[in-house]
């Protein structure tokens, strides 16, 4: 009951905040203020200056955030190095990487468990950078362990350079490299319906997955190894 009496009086001062100086929170067509600060700081130490209401600010291990910043830390996890390793403000990279990896995490391990050798157990990682600072990309691998070592692994990448761009690799090689269908949308201004969304993204998933199963196939076939029907 006090939780709901204070979440009141919070939207009560939101509803004040909105008709001062307080900025407008910044979801489309909500009314209150924001008050509430992103409390993302990047590496360089700046923060973002992003501000929303109660009912919008995302809550990540206790930080208010906003969308892009709470997808970065659900990406890297809280990992020791994690604050060494944060992207710049304006950066998608990890969350990017992260959310589409989500997507297609059971499809991954379905394709890892079909192509590699029968005794093979497959395992996913966390979201972590690869290469030096100024040259830095987020990926997630999956692979398939066997007694010999590593048998096989698939992966996703996007670099902080071309934050927009997905690359899907097998063993290393890249596979597929495309950009999501609502980041074009939104950087063309286009405006989607929610059927229309769901349908690019779908398509856009399935698109992934299918060009590394091709690949897998390819592999089978140069290897002499069964393909799976």
């Amino acid at each position: 009951m006090r939780w709901h009496k204070r979440a009141d009086k919070l939207r009560v001062d939101e509803k004040e905040a909105a008709t001062g100086s307080v900025p407008l929170c910044l979801v489309a067509g909500c009314d209150l203020g924001g008050t509430i600060q992103c409390s993302y700081v990047d590496r360089r130490q700046r923060q973002c200056s992003t501000h929303w209401c109660s009912t919008h600010v995302q809550i990540v291990d206790g930080r208010s955030c906003c969308r892009r910043h709470a997808g970065v830390l659900r990406a890297i996890g809280n990992e020791p190095d994690a604050a060494q390793s944060l992207p710049d403000l304006e950066n998608r990279a990890p969350s990017l990487v992260n959310w589409v990896g989500s997507h297609v995490d059971a499809n991954l391990r379905s394709l890892l468990s079909r192509y590699s050798i029968a005794d093979a157990r497959v395992v996913g990682s966390w979201t972590r950078p690869v290469g030096s600072p100024s040259r830095r990309t987020w990926a997630r691998h999956w692979k398939a362990l066997s007694n010999a070592g590593i048998d096989l692994t698939i992966s996703l990448e996007v670099s902080e350079a071309e934050d927009t761009i997905v690359s899907a690799c097998v063993d290393e090689e890249k596979v597929i490299t495309v950009e999501p269908p609502w980041i074009t949308a939104r950087q063309h201004g286009l405006e989607l319906t929610k059927e229309q969304d769901a349908t690019a993204r779908s398509y856009f998933y399935t698109d992934l997955v299918e060009a590394l199963e091709a690949k897998l196939k390819a592999r089978a076939s140069n290897t002499g190894l069964p393909i799976p029907a």
